[in-house]
């Protein structure tokens, strides 16, 4: 058996997780039914009829994602994520950018999920009080998410497969009661408030392209629970493509349900729920109000699974030096029964409560959909570059027709963040130089201390493989 590196970690936590655990825990994250009543809400508000298409273009740019994040993700199995694979190619500075991004993406993404929990649980307590429910949810949501990772992998599987049958009921009262033929899914129109149709250009089209892939976004999650996942490392870019497939299908064929099961389009556009408007209409409000109680518990399905998942990748930071003494060793604790980073998740779950109350829903999905273009982007650039400068890489998954995927992601990104808000985009820029000037001021100058990256840790099946190199071997500052 080859001996590991020095600089090598022992695994505090605890592979007790399979690939149909991982991919339970990584579908919770994305969460389709979250995506449809939340993300594809919004489009269709802004979009009309023209939200199909952007949802189609946006599959194709989600599928060629996923296969980059399936290689390097596979190649590089570390409950850091996106940062550990983007900081093991393109260097420290720039996975420094890509951690801050996804930390800003997951803590917005789920203060929005718990202010609409409440939003969907109106039609059976109507003075519930959205905010102190959504705070309520986080805390719940954070306790659970201490407890060991096997037991939340069962609780979100359960969850999970209701909410799966809420897609079905979505799907099946659309298209049994289709209003509309087919050729309206490809009808660029939006509505005013007054019902006229307006017409909706390809920037239109371009710029929904985010917001779609936003509902997309989370198949990456399965590289963050990697050291816990037992198995072949293959199975880590197995479950990031399944989970992928899983979500584009049943969020797109949703999609197409409620656009043609819609009675009046223009009604469906300018209503303030367009999905319960169309179940509504067509079934009434009895199943409804069924579906809407199946939307909250999948809202906090969805809180618990990115609860997990930050709290690992706050973990993995403060295990790789990010910040000063004594945070590191206090973020970087596991519980000594959970086998859980309790800390880190502790501390997101009460960043995330605190940040509830200043949520904006709408708001919030175009800005956060920016972020996640941008983190896109890394990991093609990563994709990318990876083939050329780490050659001798084991990659246990390897992307069919490269570099077709990397550069279908990398030009999808590219035309969406072109027709983007200015206003996203400053903040998004904002973040970043955030983020540039803590890595300058704190972390550049103390390169063999702070934001550094140990040995891949192989699990027992590939233990008699030759480790991978720890660090990139690209650009390093």
């Amino acid at each position: 058996m080859a001996s590991r590196p020095p600089d090598t970690h022992e695994p505090q936590l605890e592979r007790k997780l399979g690939f149909l655990g991982n991919l339970s825990i990584t579908l919770s994250f994305i969460t389709p039914t979250v995506s449809l009543f939340l993300t594809a809400s919004v489009l269709l508000a802004i979009n009309g009829t023209a939200t199909f298409l952007s949802f189609a273009l946006a599959a194709i740019a989600a599928i060629a994602a996923a296969w980059c994040f399936a290689e390097l993700g596979s190649s590089f199995p570390v409950v850091g994520g996106q940062y550990s694979i983007v900081m093991r190619v393109l260097g420290r500075p720039f996975g420094f950018i890509s951690f801050v991004l996804f930390l800003t993406l997951v803590v917005f993404t789920i203060s929005a999920g718990a202010l609409i929990f409440g939003v969907y649980l109106q039609p059976v307590w109507h003075s519930v009080n959205i905010t102190l429910v959504a705070c309520i949810m986080i805390v719940i949501s954070t306790v659970i998410s201490v407890f060991g990772i096997r037991f939340n992998a069962r609780v979100t599987g359960a969850f999970l497969a209701l909410e799966l049958v809420v897609i079905a009921v979505v799907v099946i009262v659309g298209l049994a009661n289709a209003h509309q033929s087919v050729g309206t899914l490809f009808r660029l129109h939006t509505y005013n408030a007054a019902g006229h149709a307006l017409p909706v250009g390809t920037g239109g089209v371009i710029a929904g392209i985010a917001i779609a892939l936003f509902a997309y976004n989370g198949f990456d999650t399965a590289v963050v629970f990697s050291e816990e996942t037992a198995g072949v490392r293959r199975n880590i870019g197995r479950s990031v493509m399944t989970a992928c497939g899983i979500a584009v299908v049943a969020e797109l064929v949703a999609v197409a349900a409620i656009i043609l099961g819609a009675p009046s389009l223009s009604k469906m556009a300018t209503a303030s729920a367009p999905i319960s408007y169309v179940l509504n209409a067509d079934s009434g409000s009895t199943l409804t109000d069924i579906v809407s109680i199946g939307v909250a518990l999948a809202l906090f399905n969805a809180i618990i699974a990115s609860l997990l998942a930050m709290g690992r990748v706050l973990y993995s930071s403060a295990r790789d030096n990010a910040w000063p003494q004594p945070l590191n060793g206090w973020l970087a604790s596991i519980h000594p029964r959970f086998r859980t980073p309790w800390i880190a998740t502790i501390v997101i779950g009460v960043a995330c409560t605190v940040l509830t109350a200043l949520s904006n829903i709408a708001t919030l999905v175009t800005f956060v959909s920016v972020v996640l273009c941008v983190l896109y982007a890394l990991i093609g650039i990563s994709a990318l570059v990876s083939r050329f400068t780490q050659r001798n890489l084991s990659r246990p998954y390897k992307m069919p027709m490269w570099p077709v995927p990397v550069l279908v992601a990398l030009v999808g990104v590219g035309l969406t963040l072109s027709k983007q808000k200015g206003s996203d985009l400053v903040i998004v820029g904002c973040i970043i130089g955030g983020a540039a000037i803590y890595y300058v001021v704190y972390l550049m100058s103390r390169p063999k201390t702070h934001w550094t990256l140990r040995a891949v840790l192989t699990p027992p099946e590939e233990e008699d493989e030759v480790p991978d190199p720890p660090v990139s071997v690209g650009v390093r500052l």
